[in-house]
């Protein structure tokens, strides 16, 4: 009987970073930053944990992730979108909830950026440490399914990393950490009690998630190390926000950072 294990060993053996991930947490269940494990570490990681489902790092690839829901419908964003037009004939998989995964190769030497909701209903999963979910993966809504158009990963053509990188333009954004000068002390302790007790109620959980975030970056720390910890307090508050919610904040305020440090450079800098 052919289990996860050999559909995990059969994409390893293709070339790709594997990685199991819990099916209730919906979290890796080891760390994989930075990490390809070779055949008996797969072997064994699906030995300890048969049914985890199967990602794979997007490194030499990145996904233009579409979604549909209620409020957004990524299929008519990527319609009304000038990228559409220049998609190549590439690998594509179905996903549980009605949405597609459309597989492209990043150029060699070109840098692709994650952007989460670069259109309404769609995100780019590029960073090297994230993952996209792949077949036989399933969860309550059903199982991500291969297109059978193809089985090749097309490169991404120039059009489609020159609009990409124009969507990556500083845009000013609304989000406020409310962290000055000499507040430090106090807020920090703060920090580390958002990581063991979460982010708290339903109502407040994205300025929560955005202030902690904010709040990591000001002090300078690592942006993988920043989304780890933002991980585990978004995994222990108790409703916990979905992932497409939690990546569009995260990266919101990675762009507010990026955005005040270009400010900095054109004004003056400041000693906390």
């Amino acid at each position: 009987m052919v289990g996860m294990v050999d559909y995990a060993l059969h994409y390893q053996k293709l070339g790709f970073s594997v990685i199991p991930i819990d099916k209730t947490s919906k979290r890796a269940v080891t760390k994989f930053k930075d990490k390809t494990f070779s055949e008996d570490e797969v072997k064994r990681l699906w030995h300890e944990h048969p049914d985890a489902n199967i990602a794979l790092r997007t490194t030499d690839f990145f996904v233009i992730d579409i979604d549909v829901s209620e409020s957004e419908d990524g299929y008519q964003s990527l319609e009304d979108w000038e990228l559409s037009k220049y998609i190549p004939k590439t690998l594509t998989a179905n996903t549980p909830s009605g949405g597609k995964h459309i597989f492209l190769k990043k150029p060699k030497g070109v840098n692709i950026s994650q952007d989460i909701r670069v259109k309404p209903g769609i995100d780019i999963k590029a960073n090297n440490n994230n993952y996209i979910l792949v077949a036989p993966s399933n969860n309550p809504k059903g199982k991500y399914t291969w297109n059978k158009d193809t089985d090749t990963i097309a490169e991404a053509p120039k059009e489609i990393v020159d609009i990409l990188k124009s969507e990556q333009e500083y845009k000013p954004l609304s989000f406020s950490t409310n962290y000055k000068k000499g507040e430090f002390s106090n807020k920090t302790a703060k920090l580390f009690e958002q990581i063991v007790f979460g982010l708290g109620d339903k109502g407040g959980r994205n300025n929560a998630l955005a202030s902690f975030v904010g709040g990591l970056l000001i002090r300078g720390v690592d942006v993988d190390a920043v989304y780890l910890l933002a991980k585990i307090a978004n995994h222990y508050t108790p409703e916990s926000l979905p992932e497409s919610e939690f990546d569009r904040t995260f990266t919101s305020m990675l762009r507010k950072d990026r955005d005040n440090k270009h400010e900095n450079t054109t004004t003056h800098s400041t000693d906390y």
